[in-house]
């Protein structure tokens, strides 16, 4: 067993004798096993106990903990928390406020000591237990791999490990190996109880299997090994395909090309859906498979419009984009410009005007105009004929009802405001706070992003030349 261990932290998990590990460490049977592993090696450990207080032994297990590292002269740190009524603060089951809070203690341990990983006792039959739980639950691949050697967990860390050295003992081997060791450990008489959904599956279910279909526990194993490998294939096509679907990765919403996403295999529209939510919100546990059948169904339909997705998310489809975000929406306003109330201009002298936190408007008078600077891509600068704006103060507003507009190219009449967003298709929730660019008379001179007006237009006959721009701060 010694020789095994040390092939997976050399070859799986390339751990250095120069870098402690921190042990999370229960006292249990498992840990005690996989602390006396490394002491075997020469990698430096932290023994860390997170005590749960949900038992009446919970301090003696604390306690055997804290003697085992000072009989071995190791670093110790513990910590007691209240998990009942963290779970009732927060809504959550006592499994997951457990998990929850184990892990925060355990990174933060490692933080404070400049640790890159922290081991756990996971071994084959935990293993077993997690595959067999999603697929009750209902799970795609990356359930039924299970755990795996090492991982990252954003909630936590991006940077400190997550690590399984012993993921591939049975739980025989461990119990075999403590007891040629002579170790002592505690036990948690609660592991015998049905209580919670693990228990339930470890005491009654898989013995009922296993009863049934010898050899059942193997199986799965290799089922999960199988599934990880063709995971990692999958994972590589959909990097190859990543930069022609993702257009923008913000820290508050993502932007993908609707049209190259619809042109993909389900299989790989249910992978991409999930790395975009879960780079918004990396503490997501449960991405609901419904919910991202809808999303893939209303892309594939053509329909503009929003839907919600899961923990205050929502995607939103414009004929050329996806975008995901949070229901709040407060996101618009970086990507596009949005204005709160009216903003008065002068036009006198070179100005910039700051009306956002994100966005500004500049003014540039052109004493040498070069009509090459007429024709640009970028809709959010203009050049106008100064003196057809006949009134020196305008006003930067969103759109009120009523408003009308007469493009650049339509010689006679005017059009809705509300119209013009549809036909040039613009996302219907940045159209109410859409800045527009008016004088006095409240007539709409400029709308950023897409025309001017065709009556201030530069002609032949132009003689003063002036510039606005909408520019994005950051």
């Amino acid at each position: 067993m010694d020789e095994k261990f040390l092939l997976i932290i050399s070859d799986k998990l390339n751990l250095s004798t120069s870098n402690p590990v921190v042990i999370g460490f229960s006292g249990g049977l498992d840990s005690v096993c996989l602390a006396t592993l490394f002491l075997e090696t020469s990698i430096p450990i932290i023994i860390a106990h997170f005590n749960h207080s949900l038992r009446e032994t919970a301090n003696r297990d604390e306690e055997f903990s804290r003697d085992f590292a000072k009989k071995r002269n190791l670093p110790f740190y513990s910590e007691k928390g209240d998990v009942k009524k963290y779970a009732n603060e927060n809504r959550l089951s006592v499994e997951e406020s457990a998990r929850k809070m184990r892990y925060s203690f355990l990174f933060r341990i490692a933080k404070i000591n400049n640790v890159e990983n922290i081991a756990v006792a996971h071994h084959a039959d935990d293993q077993v237990e997690t595959v067999l739980m999603h697929l009750l639950r209902g799970s795609g691949m990356a359930g039924l791999i299970g755990m795996k050697f090492e991982t990252l967990i954003p909630e936590f860390s991006k940077d400190i490990k997550l690590i399984r050295p012993m993921l591939t003992f049975r739980r025989s081997e461990i119990e075999k190996y403590c007891k040629i060791k002579g170790l002592d450990y505690v036990q948690d008489e609660t592991n015998f109880l049905d209580t919670y959904e693990r228990n339930h599956l470890r005491n009654s279910i898989l013995p009922f299997l296993n009863s049934h279909y010898p050899g059942l526990n193997s199986r799965i194993q290799k089922t999960a090994t199988i599934l990880k490998d063709e995971d990692e294939v999958v994972d590589r096509l959909l990097m190859q395909l990543w930069d022609k679907v993702c257009i923008q990765v913000h820290a508050q919403f993502a932007r993908i090309n609707r049209n190259e996403f619809n042109g993909n295999p389900i299989a790989l529209q249910r992978r991409m859906i999930r790395k975009v939510i879960f780079t918004l919100n990396p503490n997501l546990r449960n991405l609901s498979f419904d919910n991202v059948e809808n999303a893939i169904q209303f892309s594939l339909s053509g329909k503009t419009g929003e839907i919600d997705l899961q923990e205050n998310l929502i995607a939103v489809f414009s004929d050329k984009e996806i975008l995901f975000g949070t229901k709040s929406k407060a996101w618009i306003e970086v990507l596009y410009p949005q204005l709160e109330k009216d903003f008065q201009v002068k036009t006198e002298k070179n100005q910039i005007y700051r009306f956002s936190k994100h966005w500004q408007l500049i003014i540039e008078k052109i004493n040498n105009f070069d009509e090459r600077n007429i024709i640009s891509g970028d809709n959010f600068s203009v050049i106008l004929d100064e003196d057809k704006l006949i009134y020196d103060n305008l006003i930067l507003r969103p759109r009120k009802v009523g408003d009308r507009f007469q493009p650049l190219g339509m010689m006679k009449g005017s059009i809705k405001i509300s119209d013009f967003f549809i036909n040039e298709k613009l996302i219907q929730i940045a159209r109410d706070k859409w800045p527009l660019l008016t004088n006095e008379r409240s007539e709409i001179l400029w709308v950023p992003g897409f025309r001017p007006n065709h009556l201030v237009r530069i002609t032949d006959n132009t003689v003063n030349f002036i510039k606005f721009s909408l520019t994005r701060i950051d």
